[in-house]
């Protein structure tokens, strides 16, 4: 897990050494992650994210684990969560959390976000708004 809620975005601008990828599946690769970003909120699937960016499935996750060294369902669950955290420090309350980072249900929101960080995110309270 990430010790650093801001660290979830920097770890997606690095590229993990191994095969060079192509210029245009690398761009295809930063759109899959900007995409997270920008629709965290929705249920993103594989395949959605592989038909809005053209690639297929074994190349999605081909890339994403030669250039990010993560999984897209690792990706996705890391970027909600650091999220998650930014939204809890600035006084967030958990049920908002969960709901603008795609979490439908928010008991389902605190049990992840407990396995990913150790601690339930009531612990996390930033100031109230």
């Amino acid at each position: 897990t990430l010790s650093s809620s801001s660290a979830a975005s920097d770890v997606y601008k690095r590229q993990v050494p191994g095969r060079r990828l192509k210029a245009a599946e690398l761009e295809r690769l930063q759109r899959v992650r900007d995409l997270m970003f920008e629709q965290m909120h929705q249920p993103l699937t594989v395949a959605y994210l592989c038909a809005a960016v053209g690639l297929n499935e074994f190349k999605l996750k081909q890339g994403l684990r030669e250039h990010y060294h993560t999984t897209p369902q690792r990706m996705l669950l890391e970027i909600r969560m650091g999220h998650a955290h930014r939204l809890l420090e600035g006084g967030c309350q958990v049920a908002q959390a969960a709901y603008q980072v795609g979490y439908r249900f928010p008991g389902n929101f605190s049990a992840a976000f407990t396995r990913f960080y150790g601690k339930p995110p009531k612990s996390v309270f930033g100031p109230r708004r």
